[in-house]
């Protein structure tokens, strides 16, 4: 049974138009022998509708009326179940509630960010079936799982949470001023620099012609022997960290230190490592996926969790018995 609650009591008419709805997704994601819905069966405060194959009954649905919500119950076999409660999970109303998070965790600062992460859904994973898998790496390779903390600003108790305790850790590191990269971090960048009161730029994604700076807010003059902290929202590889990198010290500037939301653990740390640059992050990959993190706050299922383990373990092996095609990943080329 897949059970789910809608934000206000349902009129019997919008909860029959559910049950269709329910109907023709069963048909087309979660098991396409069905092929009739049965008429409502009424029950004290409840009704019912059965899913059927020709003779075969393959599930049913139910909605229950209370005073000021209506509880779904959709009871299907258990593969039919898990498929059709993975199809819900894309529907969820997003309620953030931090109280609820905090009750529920044990763990520590970088897992309680990446469980309000999954409970906004800044942290979403595809086995591509239901729905398809994620691009990456430049839209060249496929991912189970992607992140994305750009809007975090439509959560504002959210927002607030991840910035105060990205400002607590930034205390502990001596810089002048704050660069953001064009155009994912740039709210992100001022926003921290509002609660730290440092000055702050961004890189730009690219130069629209040869001669143009590539920054906006700063002079050259003005960033000379300047500490910059590099800020950005997540962090995979780190290669167009390395270019603001290298275009802050082309500048005078002298950078140390790297701030990400989230790190995916690819690579990213030991690059930017390479180049004299430490990365500070906020959670990152083995935080989202710890054990400590309840799966009534991620919604992950087991077959999705080993999945992603297996995608991270070898991405190539993983696209390999998926007949999917890999792409070996180079660095782009250098702007003339």
């Amino acid at each position: 049974m897949v059970s789910a609650v809608t934000p206000y009591i349902l009129e019997y008419r919008e909860a029959e138009d559910l049950a269709r709805d329910a109907f023709e997704t069963c048909r087309a994601v979660v098991n396409p022998n069905a092929d009739r819905l049965g008429e409502r069966v009424r029950e004290a405060n409840a009704d019912s509708w059965d899913i059927h194959a020709g003779a075969e009954r393959l599930g049913r649905f139910h909605a229950v009326y209370d005073v000021e919500e209506t509880r779904l119950g959709f009871e299907f076999p258990e593969l039919e179940a898990t498929r059709f409660y993975r199809l819900l999970r894309r529907q969820l109303l997003v309620r953030p509630d931090l109280l609820a998070v905090r009750r529920m965790m044990a763990g520590n600062l970088a897992e309680t960010v990446a469980a309000v992460f999954w409970q906004i859904g800044a942290i979403r994973v595809s086995l591509g079936d239901i729905s398809p898998l994620f691009h990456v790496d430049m839209r060249r390779n496929r991912s189970p799982i992607y992140v994305d903390v750009k809007g975090l600003a439509n959560y504002p108790e959210v927002n607030d949470f991840v910035l105060g305790s990205a400002a607590l850790l930034l205390r502990n590191i001596e810089f002048d001023v704050i660069c953001g990269i064009e155009a994912g971090s740039i709210a992100l960048a001022a926003n921290l620099a509002q609660r730290l009161c440092k000055p702050m730029f961004f890189a730009r994604a690219r130069r629209r012609y040869p001669e143009a700076s590539p920054f906006e807010g700063v002079k050259s003059h003005e960033l000379f022997r300047k500490k910059v902290l590099l800020v950005d929202d997540t962090l995979v590889r780190g290669w167009t960290k390395a270019r603001v990198i290298g275009e802050i010290r082309d500048w005078g500037g002298e950078i140390e230190s790297c701030f990400v939301v989230f790190d995916r653990r690819q690579g990213g740390e030991r690059d930017l490592a390479a180049l004299g640059v430490k990365l500070w992050y906020l959670t990152d990959r083995r935080a989202a996926l710890s054990d400590k993190v309840p799966r009534e706050i991620s919604l992950l299922t087991d077959h999705e969790a080993r999945e992603v383990d297996e995608y991270f373990a070898d991405p190539a092996a993983w696209h390999a018995r998926r007949g999917l095609e890999y792409h070996e990943i180079q660095p782009p080329a250098k702007e003339e």
